[in-house]
């Protein structure tokens, strides 16, 4: 798909879709200028505020960006303080993830999660999808 508000707005429905199956509260705000697509609602008060980002597949890792950028910020604004995870679906895996920011905070522009071990058997610093997957931690 080409069109990336189509892209942006499938991504998101997959994300809703999948954390509504788990038992989650979502909810949507009525602004689209706000810096999160929707949130979570924790039944004790709070919310998760999530970005929902369409992840690609590729040389064995789901890559999305962690921030947002346009023709004028070239370098990207990051999401720090304005929003608690970020949401991934990932077309190729037909998967959905519950990323927090606290598992990325560190990626200037891009996030990336493992789906494949490393072929250089690095083993720390690694994000492996599995973990984050919605559905399959106990997270969501």
């Amino acid at each position: 798909m080409r069109d990336t508000t189509s892209r942006g707005d499938l991504g998101e429905l997959e994300v809703m879709t999948a954390l509504v199956r788990v038992g989650r509260r979502v909810l949507r705000p009525v602004s689209t200028g706000l810096r999160y697509d929707l949130a979570i609602d924790n039944d004790d008060g709070t919310v998760v505020r999530v970005q929902c980002k369409t992840g690609v597949l590729a040389r064995g890792r789901i890559v999305f960006r962690v921030c947002s950028t346009d023709a004028r910020r070239h370098q990207g604004v990051p999401y720090h303080g304005e929003v608690d995870a970020f949401g991934v679906f990932c077309p190729q895996t037909r998967a959905t993830y519950l990323v927090p920011m606290s598992a990325v905070g560190g990626c200037a522009t891009m996030g990336c999660l493992r789906v494949d071990r490393p072929k250089n058997g690095q083993s720390k610093r690694i994000r492996y999808a599995a973990d984050f997957e919605i559905g399959r931690t106990a997270q969501t």
